[in-house]
């Protein structure tokens, strides 16, 4: 029977968490239509034998893949490379998917996937590590009109970046146009949501809550304090997509790119100097912080300004107003929100 759906779920060390990930899954009148590749990324604890252990049980749905370790982006060109689902959807080991809304999601991409839908955007979660109580919910479009309907990415009408938490692709996107995701590094989900968009154009914004985002856990990459260890890894993927950037303003024509995409694509990296900025802000006082971020935002504003204009965050606005003089009042600030 064809698999509605090919879910991917990196896996490193997550032998705490990934039973809760799998069994949110599990809805028996669906798991013909669904298939969930765990790729197994090298791990050095008990995640292979757990995984193991629901292909055993579900044959059909699950399947297992070894692999050297290689980062998150490897774990998603695995399941790239051998999904074989309609639809194609990354979940983190460490999250989940509301069970009590996944019957409902399966049937909805049936009726979609024999409409012109490239993407279905769904409503997320986070949730806190410990107490398991919801923290933030993220809507899939502030336009409440949009929900339950398409907009076009070649027209403009996506106005807000669709996170991985959000989307669902049509599997053939990734796979025909060989979309590839860095290895051996961090944030590299940016990546996931901006390659594809040259060959994207229909949106389905779906109004309910399907995924659940964990945060609070010790060493989660997006914690300041590993993201300050962290600080070159992620210029390096900031780089990268001003790099694809530079291509598809090359290539603009050729493939068919519109400016609604491109300034889509714009958008997604504007975020991605949105988190450079709040690099800066958690590293404090540090010497000559001050001139670095001055030197590095002015280079982008000459060679990228409209991904320079795309950032959307009033701090950033006030660093830039003031010649960037208020960075250490805006540390502390920082300091204070994060506790």
């Amino acid at each position: 029977m064809e698999k509605v759906i090919s879910v991917v779920i990196p896996a490193y060390n997550s032998q705490d968490y990934i039973a809760e990930c799998l069994d949110s899954f599990l809805t028996d009148k669906i798991m013909n239509d669904i298939e969930i590749l765990v790729v197994n990324d090298g791990s050095t604890d008990n995640t292979a034998a757990i995984a193991q252990k629901y292909c055993e049980r579900y044959p059909d749905t699950f399947r297992l893949f070894n692999k050297k370790n290689g980062g998150h982006g490897s774990g998603i060109n695995y399941g790239i490379r051998y999904a074989t689902g309609t639809f194609f959807k990354v979940v983190d080991s460490d999250d989940k998917i509301d069970t009590s809304y996944w019957p409902e999601y399966i049937e909805l991409l049936k009726k979609l996937s024999g409409q012109n839908v490239d993407i279905v955007a769904s409503d997320f979660i986070t949730f806190d590590d410990k107490t398991g109580k919801q923290i933030k919910h993220w809507p899939a479009t502030y336009q409440e009109a949009q929900y339950r309907g398409c907009v076009s990415l070649r027209d403009g009408e996506v106005e807000e970046c669709i996170k991985m938490h959000h989307m669902t692709i049509r599997t053939r996107i990734l796979q025909e146009h060989h979309i590839v995701i860095d290895e051996n590094h961090f944030y590299v989900d940016a990546e996931y949501i901006t390659y594809p968009i040259p060959y994207a154009d229909r949106v389905y914004f779906d109004p309910h809550i399907l995924y659940h985002y964990r945060l609070g856990r010790t060493g989660q990459t997006m914690r300041p304090e590993v993201m300050i260890r962290n600080k070159e890894r992620h210029r390096y993927v900031m780089e990268q997509l001003l790099r694809f950037y530079d291509d598809c303003k090359e290539r603009q024509e050729q493939l068919g790119i519109t400016e609604g995409q491109m300034e889509y694509i714009a958008r997604c990296i504007g975020q991605m100097v949105e988190s450079h900025f709040q690099i800066y802000l958690s590293m404090g006082f540090h010497k000559g912080l001050r001139k670095q971020l001055k030197d590095w935002d002015t280079s982008l504003k000459v060679q990228y300004p409209q991904v320079y204009a795309a950032t959307r965050k009033k701090s950033i606005d006030m660093l830039r107003k003031t010649n960037y003089i208020i960075l250490p009042i805006g540390a502390i600030v920082y300091r204070i929100v994060k506790g």
